[in-house]
């Protein structure tokens, strides 16, 4: 298993998202353009301790040799992966932000969540360098670890001509997935995509947004799994951001305050709203708790 890195030093710039109760869009971009206005960014941002992000992690406890592909690494690589050669699926599981050292756990997680719903295949923890305080710094990690997970996806091991992979990402892991397909390039593909709670902008899946034509070319599907109970979604990214997330209220093609309409969203992408079954930004992927049942009824049917 690759080594995990702590969390960056104290004295590390404090940017991170909040949390808060307020979860409808308009009012949210009227708070964020005022904070923003009145203080700047980094004043209205906080510190990752005051984001909420630092209490994800009620997560079960991963076996000590549980399978992980290191996206820390420049050359990709997958440990305790050898039992898995011969499956004919595998889930890959991409964490979030501040998610490195329980990677395997929230992986073990989801895994023990599709099992519940009779869905057997092994699910495999993609790690990436994300243990920052500083958020901004992490979402822009999020494309270079992108195109490592694109490299793995293309190596032998993966196979992806001879198996179902899906790919599951929450929170900034979503973002990754996303940065994924774009550097598939169209010259693989995966069967779905499953993204939870993501920290991503709502039209940047669109026909004119950064992601559209990665998941147009390098996917089957893409289901966006979002939740207006998402306050880390739907009041913190719109504070780092000034744009409305897309694991909120879903894509929104319309077109911002200045900008025309964006178009629509590519043939094979869904947004899934499941606002009554997750609660918390945290919940997506767990038992009982998340949209487990929803995503398996979805892969079932593709």
């Amino acid at each position: 298993m690759p080594a995990h890195h702590p969390a960056e030093d104290e004295t590390e710039q404090d940017e991170g998202i909040q949390t808060g109760d307020v979860s409808r869009r308009q009012v949210l971009r009227t708070t964020a353009a005022t904070a923003v206005g009145g203080a700047g960014l980094a004043g209205a941002s906080g510190s990752a301790a005051a984001s909420g992000f630092t209490g994800c992690d009620e997560w079960l406890d991963a076996p000590a040799e549980y399978p992980e592909i290191d996206l820390i690494s420049s050359n990709p690589s997958a440990a305790n992966f050898d039992a898995l050669e011969d499956e004919s699926e595998l889930v890959i599981f991409v964490h979030g932000w501040l998610g490195l050292e329980t990677s395997t756990d929230q992986a073990y997680t989801l895994e023990q969540a599709l099992a519940e719903d009779e869905y057997d295949a092994p699910v495999v923890a993609a790690s990436w360098e994300a243990d920052t305080r500083n958020y901004w710094r992490a979402e822009s990690r999020t494309e270079t670890a992108g195109q490592r997970l694109a490299s793995w996806l293309t190596s032998d091991r993966a196979a992806l001509e001879e198996r179902t992979v899906r790919l599951v990402g929450h929170s900034l892991g979503g973002r990754l997935c996303l940065e994924a397909l774009t550097a598939l390039d169209g010259e693989a593909t995966v069967d779905t995509v499953a993204l939870l709670g993501t920290a991503a902008d709502d039209d940047s899946v669109c026909t004119d947004g950064e992601y559209a034509y990665g998941i147009d070319a390098s996917a089957e599907a893409v289901a966006n799994y979002h939740s207006e109970n998402d306050d880390s979604i739907c009041y913190g990214y719109d504070l780092q951001s000034l744009s409305s997330g897309l694991g909120c209220g879903g894509s929104d093609c319309d077109g911002g305050w200045v900008t025309d309409d964006s178009g629509s969203v590519p043939g094979n992408y869904t947004d899934v709203d499941v606002t009554d079954e997750v609660d918390d930004h945290c919940d997506y992927a767990k038992p009982e708790v998340g949209c487990v049942p929803r995503i398996v009824e979805d892969w079932d049917s593709n």
